[in-house]
């Protein structure tokens, strides 16, 4: 999931901020009202194949669900519409039982087949979808996402009854429940389908719900969602309805958290004048900034070129904003091998490199665009880059893009060098390594590099986790020795939130927050206030 990055290193330390992992036990009696939360200034995209930034994906959460779910507190996959499963011994063939009482918002079932149509749609090239070559492990997915065939019956999902689907891999995927909690890959109606294939939808269209909730009326600075009736799971939904406030102005917000009529701040915020500092959460997070350089074309496609832009980079000074800085791709996951990363400057080895690409002279060079968002933070890195570009001879442009429109300018070949913040879809180092897969409808950079793909192949059969990440681990060596990628940061997440009264919000790697699981508990008594209403009974 990309994201925006917010600049808060400067504002608040971590060890202020780091927020404990409260527990909260079900309290399904407890009176419930209406929660507000501010995660986004702008209407999301509605259309789960389409929907790519973690704004949206948070936001996705209340309206669609697909087999696996997300588990609020560690992320592990927890049965959502499928009610079971099985996996061949090979690992090949998996066999999923749908729900019977798995319904749509306005009562239409949920079936195998809903599953092996929403999946074909995501797959179709017409659309284009960001996440559509997670399904690569199934058979035949990665030929018809990519237009080498048209014959849907070619791909391994098949509706044997209304209630079995099977999915046939390519290679075994023991990881495969974790990528399928991901929105992408939700039940989206029949109705809604076609939606994905439009450049743009209407405002006023509201999408069927699969999930524990429905959208009830939205503008541009409120959506207001209400309890899905028809949802399988409804009677463990405890909020009756979700406000979710669209707006950018963090002084207004964090006033409005202030005196509680905001619950949560997800978006903007300023968090110098929340007044209670408990409700800060500052947290690591799965989450790589790195920089990355569009190889299709170009200079850019030569790995000495490329090496030679690094060596020339002032690491400290470039990373010198960040608490958590990044050396590598990966986040640094548990079990995963430790890795040299990229943190070393030497700009007459860079000059080496440019002669023995044949650039002694740089007359021959075309201009270096680095393309980025609109903001000070990415025009601050941008000028750091080009000053030291310009010492061994390179001609930089900047070009700021709207918010907007960046992401969708990054699968052109007008620019050099693009910047991203991206956050895993799942609890795993490949959700990282998939963006750089030759491939990838992820890739953005659009690197070629066989062995890297002949790594990832390999790993995805190997059944224990540390050998499985040590074969990833090479695929990343690769990426780091190539010098596709300038590391940035390892960015952490900050929410504000008074778990003191809200359960089932967590915070975790991945930033998520299912709004299936928030729901008003009561406060915990301040200290001596029980020992006083005890003693006053006996009098």
């Amino acid at each position: 999931m990309s994201k925006p990055t917010r600049k808060i290193v400067l504002l608040v330390t971590a060890a202020a901020c780091l927020a404990a992992w409260p527990v909260f036990a079900a309290q399904s009696t407890y009176p419930q009202g209406e929660f507000v939360a501010s995660i986004a200034s702008s209407l999301p995209d509605w259309r789960p194949h389409r929907a790519y930034n973690a704004d949206e994906a948070q936001i996705l959460t209340a309206l669609y669900e697909g087999l696996f779910a997300y588990d609020p507190y560690n992320l592990d996959p927890l049965p959502a519409l499928a009610e079971s499963w099985t996996v061949s011994k090979d690992g090949l063939l998996w066999t999923f039982k749908i729900r019977e009482n798995a319904r749509f918002s306005d009562g239409s079932p949920i079936t195998a087949e809903t599953f092996r149509a929403s999946w074909l749609n995501l797959l179709d090239p017409a659309i284009n979808a960001p996440y559509a070559s997670l399904l690569d492990y199934i058979v035949g997915a990665k030929a018809f996402r990519s237009g080498k065939t048209t014959d849907a019956a070619s791909v391994g999902i098949r509706a044997v009854d209304d209630l079995t689907l099977t999915v046939s891999l390519v290679a075994p995927a023991q990881h495969l429940p974790k990528i399928l909690c991901h929105h992408a890959f939700s039940a989206v109606a029949p109705v809604d389908l076609a939606r994905a294939r439009e450049a743009r939808v209407s405002p006023e269209w509201i999408p069927l719900s699969s999930g524990p909730f429905t959208v009830q009326s939205m503008d541009d600075t409120v959506i207001r969602l209400v309890k899905n009736p028809n949802y399988w799971d409804a009677e463990k939904v405890a909020l009756p309805s979700v406000k979710l406030v669209l707006d950018k102005d963090a002084k207004t917000l964090t006033d409005r958290f202030n005196t509680g009529e905001i619950h949560w701040l997800a978006g903007a915020m300023s968090i110098d004048k929340v007044l209670d500092p408990q409700s800060i959460h500052l947290t690591p997070m799965f989450s790589t900034e790195y920089f990355f350089f569009r190889s299709t074309w170009g200079p850019w496609h030569d790995p000495r070129i490329r090496n030679a832009l690094l060596d020339a980079v002032p690491w400290d000074e470039f990373r010198s904003d960040y608490l958590i800085k990044a050396t590598t791709l990966v986040f640094p996951i548990a079990g995963y091998p430790e890795i040299a990363g990229i943190n070393e400057q030497d700009t007459e080895g860079a000059k080496k490199l440019l002669e023995e690409a044949g650039y002694a002279d740089m007359a021959t060079m075309p201009p270096l665009v680095i393309r980025i968002p609109e903001s000070e933070t990415y025009n601050k890195l941008a000028g750091i880059l080009k000053a030291a570009w310009e010492k061994i001879g390179f001609t930089v442009e900047i070009s700021a893009e709207d918010y907007g429109d960046y992401y969708n300018s990054l699968r052109t070949d007008d620019y050099s060098l693009g910047v991203t913040s991206w956050i895993g879809d799942f609890a795993d180092p490949l959700t990282f390594l998939e963006l750089f897969r030759p491939h990838s409808s992820l890739n953005d950079s659009g690197w070629d590099n066989p062995d890297y793909e002949k790594i990832l192949e390999d790993a995805a059969a190997i059944k224990t986790v540390k050998d499985r990440y040590a074969k990833l681990a090479e695929a990343e060596k690769i990426l780091l020795k190539e010098g596709v990628i300038l590391p940035l940061s390892h960015n952490p997440a900050l929410n504000v939130i008074d778990t003191d009264g809200i359960g089932g919000w967590y915070p975790n790697a991945l930033d998520i927050h299912p709004f299936k699981f928030i729901r008003f508990t009561p406060k915990k008594a301040l200290p001596g206030v029980a020992m006083a209403v005890s003693s006053a009974g006996d009098l």
